[in-house]
Order: structure tokens, then sequence, then C-alpha cells
């Protein structure tokens, strides 16, 4: 058995150096930032009529290892493109003057004028290339996201797809979905040759004469100004996601749960979620009360009203409201629009937010079992609570009880956060490996910086210290993937990083730093303030200010947007209520310390 393990083992690492050999690409280097604003000045020059700006001596010098693309863009849709060699400047310069002459250009509005918000120029360079592996079943992993395109090659004969090409029809990091629905992975190389083919006009694809090629493309980055992690800078971020999430919020007070930029729309055919409804109107209370915004304000009270109208149910008795949709009561939902409405109530007395808060603590209480823990699912045909529990549910309950005894000052929901709080942060955390493996404690956790001012934490906070040295091995470092992640989290280089993630760390690590400064251990936390930094560094270069905008129909709507990965043109309203949760409480943190 051992012989044929290592014969495996050999013939694994032979295979897998073979492939390293066939499709390394050795990256030259990158233009410097003078080559790419004059790309972009020179091209908006030409289009408006103005002089051309002088040609720098690094544009004039810079030669990419392949082909240069420069593409207009207008209502996120490619409208012309112009592929050369030769320097950058002399490829910039010939597309830009074949721009200026291209009537059907000249026609499209904003073109002249500079309006960006219409009309946007894209400029990428090649800067290296190496072989395609199509092998079945593997397929999908052979071109990283948002770096790779492809060449199709026949004698003279060329044609190009471009990653912003495979971002625009959908295809990255699109072709395997896993278990989880949120997961989502590769390339699909058999749509990757449909794009080629309709490049070169060819109904029946390609056929075994044309060679493909990978390339590694990558865009000029226009100026920006870098992300900087201060007070004001993350209280303007959060600023930007309450304007999105109100922008997209409905008359009936319901929030477009996924708004798709690519088509300026909300995605149709998506099951409303009642957790992330009232995880948003969390978000926009917070807001209304640490940035003093009534406009959030009234966000949060349409969508209570909403809640009112369309989903509260009573569950076990005339006190105990619940919210239930499509014949199932909603435990987390019931939990987070408790918590809303608590948060709500900093800002000013609402008669609605304080009977919620009333009835739905009273839910929560119900259904509570002896030993702490929570019973995560109601039947209302049994009016019987159903002993199951779910990922995240019994640390929303803790915070939510948390924060109603502040406002309501009943002292059962303080009991009960006790009780609950001991079995999730120990009993229930008690078993072989506890040490080695986390789960998903970002609700649990705020929830024990909540505890600190009401009752004795020593042990919850342990347990939160040991997760945040955990997150700690996560989070990716600068130059450890392919991509601009650092601050994210993830497992390897084949993923791209879900945002998300990321927002949610920062939610319950900077509570817990602020609690153990405030008692003289913040040093207990290695390196938590640099890991927390890090991700909301993450969360505001991923923001739609303006994120991908020559791929987004209307940028202007898309403002304020977080996606789920890079790759995605959507954005569900639960990533923006965690990004902007992020910045307000790390803002606060930074308020309190300037003190």
């Amino acid at each position: 058995m051992a012989r044929y393990l290592l014969l495996w083992a050999a013939v694994s690492v032979v295979a897998w150096g073979l492939a390293y050999q066939h499709g390394a690409i050795d990256l030259d280097p990158a233009p410097d930032a003078a080559a790419a604003r004059f790309a972009y000045a020179a091209l908006a020059a030409a289009a408006s009529g103005k002089p051309l700006p002088e040609t720098p001596v690094s544009a004039a010098a810079y030669r990419a290892s392949g082909p240069t693309f420069v593409s207009v863009y207008a209502g996120g849709v490619r409208k012309a493109r112009y592929v050369g060699h030769g320097t950058l400047a002399q490829v910039v310069l010939t597309a830009a003057q074949r721009f200026s002459r291209d009537p059907a250009l000249q026609a499209l509005p904003g073109f002249r004028d500079g309006d960006r918000e219409r009309v946007r120029f894209r400029v990428s360079v090649t800067r290296g290339s190496g072989g395609l592996l199509e092998l079945p079943g593997l397929g999908v992993f052979s071109l990283v996201p948002l770096r790779d395109g492809v060449v199709a090659e026949r004698g003279d004969e060329r044609a190009y797809v471009t990653p912003d090409d495979l971002q625009a029809a959908r295809l990255t990091d699109r072709a395997v979905v896993a278990p989880v629905p949120d997961l989502t992975f590769g390339t699909d190389p058999g749509a990757v040759r449909g794009l080629l083919a309709r490049e070169l006009g060819l109904d029946d694809g390609l056929d075994g004469s044309w060679k493909l090629r990978r390339l590694r493309i990558d865009p000029l980055p226009e100026a920006q100004e870098p992300a900087r992690i201060d007070a004001a800078s993350l209280r303007a971020a959060a600023l930007e996601g309450v304007r999105f999430v109100l922008r997209h919020q409905q008359r009936s007070g319901q929030f477009t749960y996924i708004y798709d930029a690519q088509q300026d729309a909300a995605l149709p055919g998506t099951v409303y979620s009642l957790a992330r409804h009232a995880g948003t109107m969390f978000f926009l209370a917070r807001a209304a009360h640490q940035l003093d915004l009534p406009e959030a304000r009234a966000g949060v009270l349409r969508g209570l009203t909403w809640v009112r109208d369309h989903v509260l149910a009573r569950c076990g008795g005339p006190e105990r409201m619940c919210l239930e949709q499509n014949g199932r009561v909603e435990f987390g939902g019931s939990a987070l629009t408790a918590l809303a409405s608590a948060e709500l109530l900093l800002s000013g007395d609402d008669a609605l937010a304080r009977d919620l808060l009333q009835g739905l603590l009273a839910f929560l209480r119900a259904q509570q079992r002896a030993d702490g823990e929570m019973m995560h699912e109601y039947s209302r045909e049994r009016e019987a609570a159903v002993d199951i529990q779910r990922m995240y549910y019994s640390g929303e309950a803790a915070l939510a009880l948390l924060h109603g005894y502040e406002q309501l000052r009943d002292d059962r929901d303080l009991a009960s956060a006790r009780r609950l709080m001991t079995h999730i942060t120990g009993a229930g955390w008690s078993f072989f490996g506890a040490r080695y493996y986390y789960g998903e404690e970002h609700w649990t956790c705020q929830a024990v910086a909540k505890a600190a001012a009401h009752m004795p934490v020593d042990g919850a906070l342990d347990f939160c210290l040991r997760w945040g040295r955990w997150q700690e091995k996560l989070q990716y470092r600068a130059g450890q993937t392919p991509w601009e992640v650092e601050g994210a989290f993830g497992v390897g280089p084949v993923l791209l990083p879900r945002v998300t993630t990321a927002a949610s760390r920062v939610e319950a690590l900077g509570p817990i730093y602020r609690v153990l400064s405030q008692r003289g251990r913040a040093g207990e936390l290695s390196g938590t303030r640099s890991l927390i930094e890090r991700s909301l560094g993450l969360l505001l270069r991923m923001r739609w200010v303006p994120g991908p905008a020559h791929l987004f129909a209307r940028p202007a709507a898309a403002r304020g947007g977080i996606p789920s990965t890079g790759a995605d043109l959507r954005s569900r309203v639960d990533m923006v209520q965690h990004a902007g949760s992020a910045f307000l409480v790390w803002a606060d943190l930074l308020a309190r310390e300037a003190k």
C-alpha cells in the first residue's frame, strides 16, 4: 500500500508541476500613475475637442507584453474598443483619435461633455501570457477571476475576451454553485469560447483550428483618493450606505433586496428575507442616532410600518409578537426587528417601535429553554416552541434582549440575556476540539460587548478573545492572493473572498476591543486593531464609489452599494447593512479616543 501511495504522490507532483509550467505567467510591470493619468486625460480631451495633455516619459516608454485595450462604455455597455500594440502613448492617442471621429460615439449623450455618469473610458494592458488548461472538470479553474482574459488565434486572426468582458457577461466566479447558495466559483470554459466566437462572428463556435491562450490583463486605475481609516472618512462611507439603502427603499417600506447595478433594477424572483430587512433597519436606526439623520429614522419607521402591516403575528398569547412569512415564524427576523426598534428609540420615542419592542421581547423570552438556549422555531398550529437551533439566531436574540433592556428596563430581559449568553459562550460551546473551531459568532460577540455594562462577562470575553485570534489566522495579508483583498477572510487563492465576512468581524471585534481597552486589556487581542483596520480598508476599497462604474447602467444609483465580491455587479441589502454598521462602530471608537 505504501508503494502505491508513493507512486500516486509522485504522479501528482509531476502532473501539478507540468500544469504549473504550462499555465504560469511571469508578470511584466504595470504602467505608473503618471502614465495612467495621461491615458484617461487624453481620451477625455480628444472626446471633447480640447487640447491633449503633455505625454509623460513613462507613457511614451511603456510597452505592454501584449495588446493594450482601450474601450468606451455607456450605460454599462461597451460601445467601442480599440486593440493596439506599441507604446501606451501610441495606443491611447490612436484610440482617442479614432473615437473622436466616430459618429456613433459622438452621438452618445455625455461623450463630448465628459459626463462620467454616462460615458466612461477603460484602458487595460496585457502583462503576460500563458497556456490555458481545458481539462474536463477542471477547466472552471483555468482563469484567475478578474485578472485573466483569453485570446483565440488562427493565423493572423485574433479575438480577445478581457476580464471586463467576462464580468459583463456574468461569467466570472459563477460556473459552480456550491451547496451554500452564496458560494460560487469558477469560469465556464464553454461560455468563454462562446464569447470568443461571437467576437469573431462565428455562429458555429470555435473549431479545433483555433488556439487559445490565457492573458493577464490589468486595467489602469483611475485617480482616486486612498482609503483613510479615520472617523470622518468612516462616517462619510456610512452615510453613502444610508443613502444607497434609502434610494432603493420602496414606498411600502420594503428594501430592494438585491440591486442589479448592471441593469439598474431590483433583481426579480428572490425570496425577501425578514432577517435582512430587520438588520437593515438596525443599521439605519444606528445611523439616525450616531449621525443625526432624520431621513434614516424615517426609513426605519417605514420599515417598521411594513412589518406591522404585512408580517406581524401573535405567537402564544396577545402580548407575544412574532414575524411570520409564508406560514413560518421567523425567529431571527423577530429578534432583529426588536433590535432595530430598540436602536430607533435612542433617537427619539415612537409608539410603534416601543410596542413592537415589548411584544417581540416577550416572544423571545418565551422561546428560552431551562438551560438558557433559545428554541429557534415556533409552530402556530400547535402554539408551541420547536426546539431546533439555527446559525446566528441565539446571538441576535441576546443582543436584542440587551438593547431592549436598556430601553424598557424590564429585568426579565436582562435575566434572559444572562442565561442565554452563559449558555452560548460556555456550556453550549463545550466539546472536544472547541478551542480549534468556531462558528459565526459576530452577533454573539456584539452581545458580549453590550452585556459588559450589565453583568460579569469575563468568561464570555475569553470566548470572543479566542474567536478573534482565530479570525486573525484567516485574514488575508497583502500579496497572499492574486487580488488586492488585504483584510478579507478566506482559505485559499481559488475563491474570491466575500466582503460581508470582513464587515461582520469589525462589527463584533470593534465593540470587544473597546471593552478590553476600557478594562486595560486591549493587548490580549493580539493584532486586533490591525485586523479591524485592514478589514475596514477592504470595505472602503470595495464600495461602489465608484466601483466598476463602467459596467453600471446608472452609476449614481449604484453609489454606496457593496458587492459580495469584486466580481459581483449586484448589491444585496445586508452587505450594505453590515459594512455601514462596521464603519459606524469604528468611527465611534475613534471619536471616543480623540476626546
